[in-house]
């Protein structure tokens, strides 16, 4: 039970690495789509190969379904214009979130290619308190199984006198 609440407790923090080199097409724009869950987090370095700059967008699900028929361009996070850039960010809630890329000033109509590595870190609770849970009870289970025995308890108690207890 404590490898499997250790266990439990390692998986529970995951991590994934991806690197992705993709061409942003003239007047068009890139996406990545992604499930993730709250308290995911997303840290990674961004770059246009040939120096020219993007902007670099992270919507949510309602947030880009607005931006695809032309109602807005809101997002969680962004960076704009820039040639290479670092990112960190934070997903408050679990939904499908959506990495998006655009052309930078001035290069609408030029292709651009981009390199993006990052890495999720995605921590699941259920899992963690879990693997708490499993960890201390079998600490508790070893604490009892490996406990020294008081012989003065375990010897059977001599009868008092030849009444009965609980009688007159």
């Amino acid at each position: 039970m404590l490898a499997i609440g250790a266990y439990t407790i390692y998986d529970s923090n995951s991590a994934s690495y991806y690197h992705s080199t993709f061409n942003l097409l003239p007047s068009k724009f890139f996406k990545i789509t992604d499930n993730l869950k709250d308290t995911a987090t997303v840290n990674g370095q961004i770059s246009e190969t040939s120096g020219k700059t993007i902007t670099f967008l992270i919507m949510n699900s309602a947030q880009f379904a607005a931006y695809q028929i032309g109602q807005g361009n809101a997002s969680l996070y962004s960076v704009k214009n820039a040639a290479s850039t670092s990112i960190s960010y934070s997903f408050p809630t679990a939904d499908t979130y959506f990495l998006v890329f655009l052309h930078g000033a001035g290069y609408l109509t030029a292709t651009e290619t981009v390199d993006f590595q990052r890495t999720y870190l995605a921590l699941a609770r259920f899992e963690f308190f879990s693997g708490i849970a499993l960890v201390a009870i079998a600490i508790l289970e070893l604490y009892w199984g490996l406990r020294t025995r008081d012989m003065a308890r375990s010897r059977p108690q001599s009868k008092l006198s030849g009444t009965s207890v609980g009688q007159p």
